[in-house]
């Protein structure tokens, strides 16, 4: 893992970003764009995270990121920071999505306290479209059978299922509740055999949510893990409304965070 980039995802390496450079949060929808402003933003979400450890790095043909992992409040909160450098060698632009759901909640809070435009979860008026460069589209690589005892890292679920029995029907409600997946890009996983997918799909309303599914392979070239990360916080809302109607039946209470089970979708 490149110390620069490092410290330039965490804020502290704004030479490292191009003047212009632009940043997707997990959380809001709009990009922010200019040194300064993604800089000092990298740096609330550091400060709000209480020093995350990169414990994932991810390398692509023109994108690399890495994963971060952190705990605040006894909360066990992941984001994956994405990439892109221009010409020059600069960072260009950079893309943060985050899991799971209910915990990074949680994480907006935090960080509302410190910068309320950083919290605001506004889709604007109609269906939500990334905004940003022109995606160049690839082909989704092929995924190896699942395991018998997979587990999923969830976006939307407090908890992780685990094994193919239960991971299988999560996974097929959730190709129910989105359409027209595309794919921005492939990065290998540094030191450890697996690959990470970066897609966009469209949810209920019309909204584009962003995703990076990252899938870890064992000793016999299954799926062992598969993490998903999404971005924007109010898109994903949408979609875990979509997933509690058709998993309500099939996974308990435990799994569900919010102040009802029969409404799991707090938003302000």
């Amino acid at each position: 893992m490149s110390n620069q980039l490092n410290a330039a995802l965490s804020g502290q390496a704004p030479t490292a970003l191009a003047e212009d450079v632009s940043l997707a949060t997990p959380l809001t929808a709009p990009r922010i764009t200019g040194r300064d402003a993604v800089s000092a933003a990298l740096g609330t979400y550091q400060q709000a995270l209480a020093a995350p450890e990169a414990t994932v790095s991810l390398k692509g043909d023109e994108v690399e990121g890495v994963v971060y992992s952190a705990s605040p409040g006894g909360r066990e909160t992941e984001i994956v920071a994405l990439a892109r450098k221009n010409a020059a060698g600069l960072i260009a632009t950079i893309d943060v999505y985050g899991r799971p759901w209910p915990f990074m909640a949680a994480l907006r809070e935090v960080i509302a306290k410190t910068d309320p435009a950083l919290a605001d979860p506004s889709l604007g008026s109609g269906p939500y479209t990334p905004d940003g460069p022109t995606p160049v589209w690839v082909d989704h690589p092929a995924v190896p059978p699942l395991a018998q005892d997979v587990t999923l890292y969830s976006p939307i679920l407090r908890e992780e299922p685990t094994g193919n029995a239960v991971v299988g029907p999560v996974l097929k409600a959730a190709a129910q509740s989105f359409s027209d997946l595309k794919v921005r890009a492939v990065l290998d996983i540094e030191g450890q055999p697996g690959f990470a997918v970066v897609i966009d799909e469209y949810v209920e309303g019309g909204h584009v949510q962003q995703l990076v599914e990252i899938f870890t392979l064992n000793g016999a070239g299954e799926v062992g893990g598969i993490r998903i990360f999404t971005r924007p916080w109010l898109v994903t809302a949408h979609f875990r409304k979509s997933m509690y109607a058709l998993l309500k039946d099939t996974l308990g209470p435990e799994f569900w965070e919010g102040p009802e089970s029969e409404n799991p979708l707090p938003t302000p």
